[in-house]
């Protein structure tokens, strides 16, 4: 009876407590759980359980927390006071990140008196804290923190670690995350966010106070020895009861934290989980590929055998000694390959009888190649020569695509083990310096000079100008210039040539050329443009006028400049004298003395004082006279400066003596002389890209040899300052660097206006993951960022000096990372702060279009992405000392200031700054867990006015950006090679070769002679979807042209379909790859290939992002009205491109179809002629032998209609028409 009525008091006693039997499987004080699916914890934010039972704690979202609690407090202290009890506790977890090798801020264990958490703050304070409470003693809570990412703020010593925590983020004991391995007691690590998944113990002994802490994968039993401990009473923290749980948070990146199991005890050790029970985690990332099966037959290894040996013996052996090397860059370049087999034959072996001559990295023969019986020059360069193989691909690059009548063809290349040869035509008339200076050659008359002067000069604008990138030949001179057979000069040597787009920089820092032709910035920069051709071809021309080498020796020994000697003549009235003496007096002195001139005004020491190539040939054309310039400008000894990296000091000091005299005989100012970036007055400064920059740097920051400032370099949590050199007074008087008075409306109460301007850009390996920003400041000149943290501090503040008035700082912050501690809007914000980065006022970046919004003012807002992955954008601060205004606007690179500003803030800066005290101005930047690059690529400033422009021509090319990709796990099997061989073989050979019968194409004996690149007719049908409808850009008269996306390269391509039935289209076709296959023009439409299929014609063009002329002409729809300044470019640009037709290539062509809607427009709107069906190609001379008129009406000229005979000047009639329509619209 007795025993009967106790059971019923217990059974009571567990009703009226309300506990939950499943729940429990020991006691009151401990309970176990294998999986979630019944269990009734208490939840917040994102925390929820999963139906397969996994207890999820943030769910993939970014800048959230989630809490799961055990859903009723238990006792810590048997007694009120009491210590606390010891307990015990295991959980297995797993963090699964969107991003390998990269978590959220990570997950905690906690124990404490308070269950609601609403306003601890996610990120970094892991939902537990926030920026006001951390580290107070108040908060009685005792954490186990499992920490992704490293913060500097609390002194994390890495972004893998487990931390004991008390009351605060700042662990009183930490490890990085491993364990110790019982079998031999090394340690090992591991990383929280692998996605394995791991167990965790946590104890805690009432009697030591000691807690250990101990981590180890799933199915390894627990380690004797833990991870981390730490001695500390935990009765100091915790009082009577408190909540236990789980706290997680997330940042930048959509990491999600499971808990699988979880097991507690209260005064013993917990129970373990039953691993066999555990639910499931959920697949991330990519399925994992089925194996290779390990299928080894004794006939498939016959088979190998059999094929091998076949290959061995009746391939190997007939092309071992013509074996090549074919390499990946060789599929960007157009030349033909030839076979080594062909150039042995063509040159006999490459024997000394037919040796032409021998340079710097190799030597030339003569060949004739047995197949056309074509003679063709061969360059072997040297086998061992790492020079000779740059030079090789060099030459490839620079000149493989390269036409025009004034350049050495090269016809092709070969690549063979210790063999690199390039093949040219042959120039039957050897080099031009051989007629010069050799006594055995015939000396050139005048005529047949001026005509070589005038081609070489042609080329050179070609090469400068009229290319596709800009061209710089570094190696200009006679030997450099050969002659073919009917003494036209034809520049070759393209060994040195860098090329560039058109607006960028050379990336070059070695001086290279021959003495007496390198300009003098050379010999201190490094730096070839241009111009130091033009240097170079001035000295030439006074080469071929005077029959003189470019450095000369008197009776004496004593070397000088021809420059110098021709000048000398100059001034003394003789300059008729320097006229080569072969001449004989047979020339036209009018021009050999413009000649003279021309060279010694390209020879300018001075880059900015020498003409373009343009000028040049207008000069050489008689189309401009030559500009006024006396003797007394360029006198210089021009050998001196070649040669100043052997000067003493003394010999430099008088060097810059003799450039300052020569600046004030030319009337030039000093200031017009100088770099021209960073330009410094007293109340201004300006860089356009910042090379001889004197900024004050520290940190990560530096200037790279291209002229970027380069503020972080990709490293984690660094952070870095670039500050101008010379400080400012804000409030009364002027700059500390000024010696003039202050303006009399500046008082010592109030703050002067002020203006900034830069640009900058912001490189991020991931969108998603990004560091933590740029921000302009204005601080006191003797503030000091070595306390400043990176991360979220941005390197200008820390914990503690965030929000102090006494910082005295301003600053626009251009932040990529959303902070709540700071009350960030967005990951990607403008804002204005004081003192502190929580933000006075701020923005989601972007700008007002000032041409959106019609006359109602209500400009268009665009986005804009900070972290924009290599697209500069610039940015203007100003303030209003009268109206105490702070405005910030931006805009993407290249468009004006929109005058309606981003944000704007009313804030009197004089209660920020100091009077009378100096500030300094510059940039900071900084980064976190990602390697971010954050860059400045031109600045201004100015007092009491606003910001002089930057040059954005000028500004620095930003490298090249790509977000890395890992190398993918290759599982090696050894039978897997001959397996795939004998399956390539035999079934699968058969399936795809079925396959491909669709896409079965013909060769055509005329394909071989024409540069594009084929294409697979495969490639073209899967670029434009199957030429679907979607996709069709216009309709013309012999088929259809589409838009395309090659998945190859994700190149946006145009691809003309010509009509499969139609003869003209046959026709047609063949015409455009013949015109302009070979043809190399900035202002035409590149031919990038062909394709040749049954019942299918087919050309691919570069897509022209603009469309057409005539649409944006005539359309009445969306199309913007051009301006009169790009209707000229577009004029001047087809003028150019017809230049070029008709005068500068290796033979004729008369387009016959020039229209506006033959005129495409790229993305930068500049004018390329296009449609190549109708033009007529023809010998310089010859007749061009057309029947028919063909063209289109009104742009026809009337002789066509007597005598069908098209010609450059029909051309010139329909250009005219062309004119008109444009101007008039």
């Amino acid at each position: 009876m007795p025993g009967k009525m106790y059971k019923r008091l217990i059974l009571c006693q567990l009703i009226f407590l309300g506990l939950d039997l499943a729940s429990f499987t020991i006691a009151e004080e401990q309970f176990i759980y294998s999986g979630f699916s019944q269990a009734n914890l208490s939840l917040d934010g994102t925390a929820t359980i999963t139906p397969e039972g996994l207890l999820q704690l943030t769910n993939g979202t970014f800048n959230l927390k989630g809490h799961a609690l055990y859903p009723a407090p238990l006792q810590f202290r048997r007694h009120p006071t009491g210590d606390v009890q010891s307990f015990s506790l295991t959980f297995i977890f797993s963090i699964l990140s969107a991003i390998p090798d990269k978590g959220a801020d990570g997950m905690a264990f906690f124990i404490s008196t308070n269950k609601s958490f609403s306003n601890a703050l996610p990120a970094q304070y892991l939902g537990i804290l926030n920026d006001q409470n951390n580290g107070n003693t108040s908060n009685h809570i005792f954490a186990v923190e499992l920490d992704t990412i490293q913060n500097s703020e609390f002194q994390d010593i890495s972004d893998n670690h487990v931390g004991i925590n008390i009351n605060s983020l700042h662990s009183v004991q930490s490890r990085d995350a491993g364990f110790y391995d019982d079998k031999n007691g090394v340690f090992k690590n591991l990383t929280l966010v692998s996605r394995d998944v791991m167990q965790v113990w946590v104890e805690y002994d009432a009697g030591s106070t000691q807690i250990d802490v101990t981590l180890a994968p799933i199915k390894v039993a627990k380690p004797t020895r833990p991870l981390v401990s730490a001695i500390y009473n935990l009765s100091t923290v915790l009082p009577g009861t408190a909540y236990i749980g789980f706290s997680s948070a997330t940042g930048v990146i959509n990491s999600r934290y499971y808990v699988l199991g979880w097991s507690f005890s209260m005064g013993g050790t917990a129970s373990g989980i039953d691993i066999r029970k555990l639910p499931k985690l959920p697949h991330v990332g990519p399925r994992p590929r089925s194996k290779v099966l390990k299928i080894i037959m004794p006939a498939t290894i016959a088979a190998s055998i059999f094929v091998a040996g076949a290959l061995l013996v009746l391939l190997v052996r007939r092309k071992l000694a013509y074996t090549e090397l074919r390499e990946d860059w060789e599929t960007e370049f157009g030349p033909n390959r030839f076979s080594y087999k062909d150039l042995f034959l063509a040159t006999e072996g490459f024997k000394n009888k037919n040796l032409l001559g021998t340079g710097g990295f190799g030597k030339v023969y003569k060949g004739i190649l047995p197949t056309n019986k074509l003679e063709v020059a061969v360059k072997r360069l040297s086998h061992e020569s790492r020079q000779g193989t740059k030079e090789f691909i060099t030459e490839i690059v620079s000149i493989g695509r390269l036409r025009h009548r004034n350049l050495v063809q090269l016809l092709g290349y070969c690549r063979r083990k210790g063999e690199l040869l390039l093949v040219y035509d042959y120039m039957p008339n050897g080099s031009l310096d051989k007629y010069l200076y050799s006594e055995d050659k015939l000396s050139l008359d005048w005529n047949k000079r001026f005509h070589i002067i005038k081609g070489v000069a042609s080329c050179l604008l070609y090469l400068h100008e009229e290319c596709e990138s800009v061209v710089i030949h570094r190696d200009i001179k006679a030997s450099n210039v050969l002659l073919d057979s009917e003494l036209n000069g034809r520049l070759g040597d393209f060994g040195l040539a860098k090329s560039y787009d058109h607006g960028s920089d050379p990336q070059t820092t070695r001086v290279v050329g021959t003495m007496g032709y390198l300009a003098p910035e050379l010999v201190r920069t490094g730096k070839p443009s241009p111009l130091t051709d033009v240097f170079a071809f001035g000295t030439f021309l006074l080469e071929i006028t005077c029959g003189q080498r470019p450095v000369k020796q008197n009776a004496q020994g004593d070397r000088f400049m021809l420059v110098d000697w021709v000048l000398e003549h100059w001034q003394k009235g003789s300059m008729v004298e320097t006229i080569d003496k072969r001449l004989q007096g047979n020339c036209n002195i009018n021009e050999a003395c413009l000649v003279l001139k021309l060279g010694l005004l390209c020879s300018q020491p001075f880059a900015r004082s020498r003409p373009s190539m343009n000028h040049v040939m207008l000069y050489l054309n008689g189309d401009m006279p030559l500009p006024e310039f006396t003797p007394t400008d360029t006198s210089l000894n021009m050998l001196a400066l070649m040669e100043n990296r052997g000067l003493d000091p003394s010999a430099i000091m008088l060097l810059h003596v003799k450039l300052i005299c020569l600046l004030l005989l030319a009337g030039a100012s000093l200031a017009a002389c100088t770099a021209g970036d960073g330009n410094d007055d007293d109340h201004q400064f300006v860089y356009s890209g910042f090379t001889g920059s004197n900024l004050t740097l520290d940190g990560a920051a530096v200037i790279t040899r291209t002229g970027l400032l380069e503020l972080t370099n990709g490293t984690l949590r660094q952070k870095a300052h670039a500050i101008h050199p010379a400080p400012f007074r804000l409030r009364g008087g002027s700059s500390s660097s000024s010696t003039a008075t202050a303006t009399a409306t500046a008082t010592a109460t109030a703050t002067r206006s002020f203006s900034a301007s830069f640009v900058f850009a912001i490189l991020c390996p991931d969108a998603d993951a990004c560091g933590h920003g740029i921000v302009f400041f204005v601080a006191p000149a003797n503030h000091s960022f070595s306390g400043a943290f990176p991360s979220q501090y941005i390197g200008l503040f820390n914990g503690s000096s965030d929000g102090d008035a006494g910082n005295h700082l301003v600053g626009v912050e251009l932040d990529t990372d959303q902070n709540n501690e700071f009350r960030d809007i967005d990951g990607n914000h403008i804002g204005v702060d004081i003192n502190s980065l929580t933000s006075i006022n701020s923005t989601s970046a972007g700008y007002y279009d000032d041409n959106d919004g019609g006359n109602s003012g209500d400009h268009g807002f665009h986005n804009l992405t900070l972290a924009s992955h290599g697209e500069a954008m610039q940015v203007w601060v100003d303030y209003n000392g009268t109206a105490k205004q702070i405005t910030v606007a931006m805009a993407p690179l290249k468009m004006a200031k929109p005058s309606k500003p981003l944000l704007s803030s009313t804030y009197d800066l004089s209660t920020v700054f100091v009077a009378d005290e100096p500030y300094m101005v510059g940039f900071s930047s900084a980064t976190g867990s990602f390697n971010s690059r954050h860059y400045v690529l031109g600045w201004s400033f100015a007092m009491d006015g606003p910001a002089p422009a930057i040059d954005i021509d000028k500004l620095p090319k930003l490298p090249r950006f790509a977000p890395k990709h890992k190398p993918k796990m290759v599982e090696i099997i050894p039978p897997l090679a001959t397996a795939t061989f004998i399956v390539a073989l035999g079934t699968v050979s058969v399936l795809l070769t079925r396959r491909r019968m669709r896409y079965t194409e013909l060769r055509e004996d005329w394909e071989v002679e024409f540069g594009p690149h084929r294409f697979s007719y495969k490639d073209l049908f899967r670029a434009t979807d199957g030429f679907k409808s979607m996709n069709l850009v216009g309709v013309g008269g012999f088929g259809r042209v589409y838009k395309g996306v090659l998945q190859s390269s994700k190149l946006e391509i145009a691809v003309k379909r010509v009509s499969h039935d139609s003869k003209q289209g046959m026709k047609e076709f063949i015409a455009e790859v013949v015109s302009i296959g070979r043809l190399q023009h900035r202002n035409l439409v590149q031919l990038l290939g062909y394709c040749r299929r049954k019942g299918e014609l087919l050309l691919v063009y570069e897509y022209m992002a603009n469309g057409s002329l005539d649409k944006h002409l005539y359309s009445e729809g969306d199309k913007r009205v051009l301006d009169w300044d790009q209707r000229l470019q577009i004029i001047k640009g087809i003028a150019s491109g017809l230049l070029y037709l008709h005068e500068e290539w290796e033979k004729v062509i008369v387009h016959r179809d020039i229209k506006t809607s033959n005129v495409l427009l790229d993305s930068e709107m500049n004018s390329r002629l296009g449609d190549f069906g109708l033009a007529r190609l023809y010998d310089r001379g010859a007749d061009p032998l057309t029947t028919h008129v063909v063209g289109t009406i009104g742009y026809l000229s009337p002789e066509l209609g007597r005598s069908s005979k098209a010609t450059p000047l029909t051309d010139i009639f329909a250009f005219g028409i062309f004119i008109l329509e444009v101007t008039c619209g």
